[in-house]
């Protein structure tokens, strides 16, 4: 049987470490991020797949992009917020008018069936 002074000291050190790692994980910069085994062909094929892959996935992997449902406004004002608040380097005109389009496109804002409101993903209802 483990004594309550046994279980102060597992629990500082369980404290101890967890501290140490949320403190690793919030030093960790957007430029430290790598994409693990993602290729342009994650996303989409069409025009300005390229631009956005590109753009994008220098601070977060595609999941982030996927899991997303904007409007064209909506997307242009989250890279203005990106370049805003994040620091991401502001696109060309014509990159930022395709990614903008790309966006759109393959990731619109969801819809939901009438009357039944938001609906848990993982349900599969």
């Amino acid at each position: 049987m483990t004594s309550p002074a046994t279980w102060r000291v597992l629990r500082s050190g369980t404290a101890l470490a967890a501290a140490a790692i949320v403190a690793g994980v919030a030093a960790a910069s957007a430029q430290d991020y790598a994409p693990a085994e993602e290729t342009v062909e994650s996303l989409p094929s069409g025009a300005g797949q390229e631009e956005t892959f590109y753009a994008c996935t220098a601070c977060h992997g595609t999941a982030l992009i996927k899991a997303q449902g904007m409007s064209r406004a909506q997307w242009q004002g989250t890279i203005a917020y990106m370049v805003e608040r994040h620091n991401m380097p502001a696109l060309p005109p014509e990159d930022e008018e395709r990614v903008v389009a790309y966006l759109a496109e393959h990731y619109p804002p969801r819809t939901t069936a009438p009357g039944r409101g938001w609906q848990n993903p993982f349900l599969g209802r």
